[in-house]
């Protein structure tokens, strides 16, 4: 008996081992697109077939290659949302053939047409960050993501809120216990658009305003769902 429990032990350590292991991937709530984390690389499948690969670098490709620790799904935005592991930057992908084009690099007037723009569609929307992220969620509109820098200060979680409209972090925020960024949810309370960020340890939501991209506590009296 103490010869099958070690076997199921050692059999239940493989399987999380392998789970630990597989790549980081996303598909599209029709099956149609699957973005999948390959190496340094990022590759992106129509029905089961690659129609692209992108190198996991900076535009200028001065950085070196660099693997990949996150990839969601943003439905609200026809999109999927990359985190990098020594990559400062967060990409959002667009599966939308009707993306507007993207203006990235140095832009003197786009308005008037004199920029150079890559096109929208299988395009990469950059958002320059001081840390790479390792983990992501996101509101349900998809336009604000909350992640995990590599690094954060001792017996604290450090949580970035990133809004991909403007392509920039608009708040940091350090909090105690384990925040499960997978299973960020958006709630309404009082005219306020809220995400909450579950612990995984038990303890009480991480709720963040995101209007104004600040932490709202339990005791300024919103109504909050436990």
């Amino acid at each position: 008996m103490r010869w099958l429990a070690a076997c199921v032990f050692a059999a239940a350590l493989v399987a999380v081992a392998a789970r630990a292991a597989d790549p980081a991937q996303a598909g599209s709530d029709d099956g149609r697109w699957r973005v999948v984390a390959e190496g340094h690389a990022v590759a992106v499948y129509e029905h089961g077939t690659r129609v692209k690969t992108l190198a996991a670098t900076g535009r200028d490709g001065r950085d070196a290659p660099s693997a990949i620790t996150a990839i969601v799904s943003a439905p609200a935005r026809r999109s999927f949302v990359i985190a990098f592991e020594t990559l400062a930057e967060l990409w959002e992908l667009s599966i939308d053939p009707q993306a507007a084009p993207i203006f990235d690099g140095l832009v003197h007037d786009y308005r008037q047409g004199e920029a150079l723009a890559e096109p929208g569609f299988l395009g990469v929307r950059r958002t320059r960050l001081e840390q790479p992220l390792h983990e992501l969620g996101l509101d349900d509109s998809s336009a604000y993501v909350i992640g995990r820098p590599v690094a954060s200060p001792a017996g604290l979680a450090a949580l970035i809120l990133v809004q991909l409209d403007i392509r920039r972090a608009i708040g940091r925020f350090e909090v105690p216990g384990e925040p499960n960024l997978s299973a960020t949810r958006t709630v309404r309370r009082g005219g306020l658009t809220l995400l909450l960020v579950p612990d995984r340890g038990g303890g009480p939501a991480m709720v963040v305003d995101l209007r104004r991209a600040r932490l709202i506590e339990r005791s300024e009296g919103v109504e909050l769902p436990r």
